[in-house]
């Protein structure tokens, strides 16, 4: 029953994850029900007019259009239309026209900014996209529908008034609504479309409207993505007409190769894990039934009979294995997402209800296949055993193969080659910013069968390997030297053990390295405005205050670092000047491909005192460097990883920024903007490392040669801890009651990245869960099959301790090669990943975690196998006499 469990356990995961992932995906009707609810259609404005426009049916926002050699589109772009007028509609279509918007809101503690629906969601006809939960329509134009999320974070519930307060609007939540698409909206409120601001400017990109009794045909939807516009039909979505494009026709394949490259994966070490650690379990029961195997033999049974014999084991066994975890997989998953499931779709809990699909069945018969595998090697054994000396119980002495490791180094070799070919391959995509998905799964391909040849050559190697650490063992004690002998006398039970250990190893220190240096990408180009936890006070207007608001300094930061910039002068309706000066300075970008600058407004200069630079930003100035910078200096950020094409580069190759000072009059009051009035230089103190919002910096005394005014724009308030949402909605309101006289407030928190942190933890915790059970599983059948000689052992006077100590030690061989082979491989995948995104790099590889599986996770279960008391001694007849 062990191998059962063995292959029941990764079972139970395929088909969980087989169960859970068709239970997240909707059928088309679902899909249709989750757009439109019970409408035939909708449409909404994507851009101007265009006749080479076409959209993908299934995913109306998925759209091309031709374009020329540089990227730009073919055809003159043409101005958007702003309602239906020009969707060429047929008569008396009623719509249903929802306006998505965004509102402050008044919450318990301050204010806070949350989307707003206008229009009638709560039609009957949109329901299933939207969802009634509670209470009644609105039915005048004061009345209001919100989300439970929405009331929960707003402290309000059904009865009570939202405030609107930048228009000192209010409205009595009547229901509550619920948009059934977690991914769009979650803390929203619903309001009629007569409570709809008017706008000077209003934009009909966030205006769908629901046709429920129209829905156009192909070569209508055709017609509308010319006049430009996109439409979700449900007749064309159900059933996708000849020639119609889908999702799947529009992107040409290039998203799938990562799918198939996961998958793949999952199912080699899935089974090869599962493989190895069956193997090993019927190569010990296989010698616990030799004696039995031998009597068939004595009684007449053939080779051949006793081949059948263990096969059918293993057969029954892997369909055993298979039905029982298909069952607890399934039952975990349905009980999983009856407790889990949010109530709304596209959200990781959210089901469609339980869907077992027709893959379970693929999973069960790759458990037979994996279990009648584990018996093939075992089987062989037991028909060549002598029948004589199995039922005297004797044993054959341990072969050490000569071959075996020859070929081991031939496919390490061929392995390594392989890798080596994937990782180029991947390299010169990067470099040339090519994307060829043939190449590309190619490529993944021959890194995958290079890693499976590499852990071959470990399979191959491993009776070698555990000689030579037998040999190094032995002088480390009677314990280590019996613990290593017993690993290469049984070497049939060991190498499996630890292969399936570096099997597991290899793919959990592949995620966790891919976890780990994806963060540090994500960190090096995101963009610090200040140090994590930070508030930001920023300031626009006219005539902003020198000095930090009241509300920043009444909440007792650390620091209060103040950033100034040049902005823009206002002009009057005559064309004068609203402001001391006319002059406005911005950074000039480099353009590498010709060797020249750009002069165009882009970035606003930054000034920053010496003394607050390194607070701000975490350069450290060393004295020569503060010298430079506040003598009439300039820093630029440059982020580690390299400049894609098209992107933003405010130094030059000669590590020059430049100035470009514009008279806002040329800028803004003629047709085409007008050259610089004058342009200056600055050599830069070039720092590179994170991402930043302020690419160039001038000190104070910089500023004063570009020559133009300056004024505080935002301040930093460096916090001990990152504030609460009740400390933000207490600040905006704050920043509220301070915008006056024509200066306004804002208020954000500098959150940074991500942090890997939970996602290595939880690589982590899964691998020692799986390395553990590999190891639990690997010990206990060297404990089952060590038992005659462990009695032989206490027989001759061997303490508990030594008994221990050679438990301990196994532990150590057999998991310590497993997790270092593991670890290893880990690291050459890792290598291939930096190769297809070049953005990455070795220098980010989490290496005290890597140390930690290598050679911490292999202490700590030697060292529970240590304190686990070894079992009492069956003292029989000839372990005395021994």
């Amino acid at each position: 029953m062990l191998v059962a469990a063995l292959i029941s356990v990764p079972v139970a995961a395929a088909a969980g994850a087989l169960t859970f992932g068709e239970s997240r995906t909707p059928s088309p009707q679902q899909a249709v029900t989750l757009e439109l609810g019970e409408s035939q259609s909708w449409i909404r404005i994507t851009g101007g007019p265009d006749p080479s426009r076409v959209q993908a049916i299934d995913s109306p926002r998925i759209t091309s259009v031709d374009a020329a050699e540089d990227s730009t589109p073919a055809n003159p772009e043409l101005p958007a239309p702003t309602d239906l007028r020009e969707a060429g509609l047929p008569a008396d279509t009623e719509t249903i026209a929802i306006t998505e918007d965004h509102e402050r809101m008044t919450t318990l503690d301050g204010v806070a900014g949350f989307p707003v629906l206008y229009g009638d969601s709560w039609d009957r006809r949109l329901e299933g996209r939207y969802q009634v939960m509670s209470g009644h329509a609105p039915r005048s134009s004061t009345e209001a529908m919100a989300s439970p999320e929405l009331l929960d974070r707003i402290g309000a519930e059904v009865g009570d008034d939202v405030e609107l307060p930048d228009r000192e609007r209010s409205y009595r939540v009547v229901g509550v609504l619920r948009a059934m698409d977690g991914d769009t909206h979650r803390e929203v409120l619903f309001l009629p479309a007569s409570a709809a601001p008017v706008k000077d400017d209003p934009s009909a990109f966030d205006t769908v409207w629901f046709l429920p009794d129209w829905q156009p045909d192909l070569a209508s939807l055709g017609e509308l993505n010319h006049a430009g516009y996109i439409s979700y039909s449900r007749d064309l979505v159900l059933n996708p007409p000849a020639g119609a494009d889908t999702t799947r026709t529009m992107d040409n394949g290039e998203s799938s190769w990562i799918s198939l490259a996961l998958i793949s994966l999952g199912l080699v070490f899935s089974g090869l894990l599962v493989g190895l650690l069956s193997t090993a379990a019927m190569t010990v029961s296989t010698r616990r039934q030799q004696r039995s195997l031998a009597v068939l033999t004595t009684v007449g049974a053939r080779r051949s009979d006793v081949l059948r014999t263990v096969l059918m084991q293993g057969t029954l066994l892997g369909l055993a294995g298979g039905f029982i975890g298909a069952i607890v997989g399934i039952a975990g998953v349905a009980v999983a997402l009856a407790v889990l499931d949010p109530g709304v779709k596209n959200m990781f809990w959210s089901s469609w209800g339980l869907k077992v699909p027709w893959a379970v069945g693929g999973v069960v018969l790759f458990a037979v296949l994996v279990g009648l595998a584990a018996c093939i090697l075992p089987a062989r054994g037991a028909t060549r055993r002598d029948p004589i000396a199995a039922l005297r119980g004797a044993r054959r002495p341990v072969v050490m193969s000569v071959r075996r490791p020859i070929w081991g180094v031939v496919f390490a070799l061929a392995g390594a080659g392989l890798v080596v070919t994937g990782g180029v391959v991947f390299g010169f995509n990067g470099s040339q910013q090519l994307w060829n998905g043939g190449l590309q799964t190619s490529a993944m391909w021959s890194s995958v069968i290079g890693v499976l040849m590499l852990l071959l050559s470990v399979t191959l190697t491993g009776q070698g390997v555990l000689g030579l650490l037998a040999r190094l063992l032995s002088r480390f004690g009677s314990a280590a030297r019996l613990a290593s002998r017993d690993a290469v006398a049984n070497s049939p039970r060991t190498v499996p053990a630890f292969v399936s250990i570096a099997a597991s190893t290899s793919v959990a220190s592949f995620v966790l390295c891919a976890v780990a240096l994806t963060a540090a990408q994500s960190e090096r180009q995101y963009s610090w405005a200040a140090p994590t936890g930070s508030v930001i006070v920023s300031s626009w207007g006219q005539g902003p205050p020198s000095s930090a608001p009241a509300f920043l300094t009444d909440a007792n930061p650390a620091r209060i670092i103040p950033v100034s910039a040049s902005v823009e002068p206002g002009l009057d309706a005559d064309g004068g000047i609203i402001g001391e000066s006319p002059e406005v300075a911005y950074l000039s970008m480099w353009e590498p491909d010709v060797s020249q600058w750009i002069e165009m407004p882009s970035q606003p200069v930054i000034v920053m005192d010496p003394n607050d630079v390194e607070a701000a930003t975490g350069i450290v100035l060393d004295a020569e460097q503060r010298r430079d910078f506040q003598d009439g200096g300039a820093l630029a950020m440059a982020s580690e990883h390299d400049f894609p094409p098209g992107g933003t580069r405010f130094v030059d190759d000669d590590a020059t920024v430049r100035i470009a000072v514009w008279d806002v009059r040329g800028l803004y009051g003629t047709e085409t903007p007008s050259d610089p009035l004058r342009t200056v230089d600055f050599a830069a103190d070039v720092h590179t490392g994170a991402g930043s919002a302020y690419p160039v910096i001038l000190s104070p005394a910089a500023a004063e040669k570009v020559g133009v005014p300056l004024q505080v724009t935002r301040w930093l308030g460096v916090l001990p801890s990152p504030p609460s949402d009740a400390q933000l909605d207490r600040w905006r309101v704050d920043a509220e009651t301070a915008s006056t006289g024509g200066v306004h407030f804002d208020v954000w928190v500098e959150d940074g990245p991500d942090a890997p942190l939970p996602w290595l933890i939880l690589v982590l915790g899964v691998l020692s869960i799986i390395v553990i059970a590999a190891a639990a599983i690997s010990l206990g059948l060297a404990r089952i099959e060590r038992r005659e000689d462990d009695a032989t052992l206490a027989a001759v006077g061997a303490t508990e301790r030594l008994r221990r100590g050679v438990s301990a030690w196994q532990a150590v061989i057999i998991a310590g090669v497993g997790c270092v082979s593991g670890v290893m491989l880990g690291v050459i995948g890792t290598w291939v990943l930096t190769q297809a995104a070049p953005s990455t790099r070795m220098t980010d590889l989490p290496v005290l975690w890597l140390l930690g599986i290598a050679i911490g996770l292999p202490g700590v279960i030697a060292l529970v196998a240590l304190i686990v008391r070894p079992l009492h001694p069956d003292l029989t007849r000839r372990t005395v006499i021994a």
